[in-house]
This record gives structure tokens, sequence and C-alpha cells, in this order.
């Protein structure tokens, strides 16, 4: 199954590039070679740890006071 974050960046992109042509406007991407593939890596990169944080639950979570105002009220409400 294909994500559909993957699709909707795909299709975003090329309709960028379609109006970019259309309108007769510099396209808003690297004019070389090198600079498509630091594009690229950067946007896989993202994918890639987006991917492994997604399936892997935080380890030290319980360490954390996080930012849920409900557990922080029942502990106030305690005696």
């Amino acid at each position: 199954m294909v994500n559909i974050k993957v699709l909707a960046g795909l299709a975003l992109s090329f309709f960028v590039g379609a109006v970019c042509q259309l309108v007769h406007i510099p396209v808003p991407s690297p004019p070389v070679l090198t600079g498509a593939l630091l594009v690229f890596m950067m946007s896989f990169g993202y994918w890639l740890v987006d991917r492994y944080l997604a399936r892997h639950p935080a380890q030290h979570k319980h360490l954390s006071g996080g930012h849920d105002i409900r557990r922080a009220a029942r502990r106030e409400s305690q005696p």
C-alpha cells in the first residue's frame, strides 16, 4: 500500500512544476543535479526517520512529564 503522503507530495510537485512551465517562471528547485539530489536525499531522510519513529515506541516516555493536562489535574486533585 502506497503512503498517501508520498502520493500527495508527488502530485503537488508535479502541479507546481507544470504551473511554473505554463506561466514561464523558473522552477523553485536547484538547476543542477547535485542540488536536486540534495533535495531528494533530505526528503528521503525525513520520510525514513518518520517511518522508523512511527514503528518504534518511545523507550523513556515514563521519565517525561509530558503535556497531558488531564493527568496533571488528576495528580493535583489527589490528597
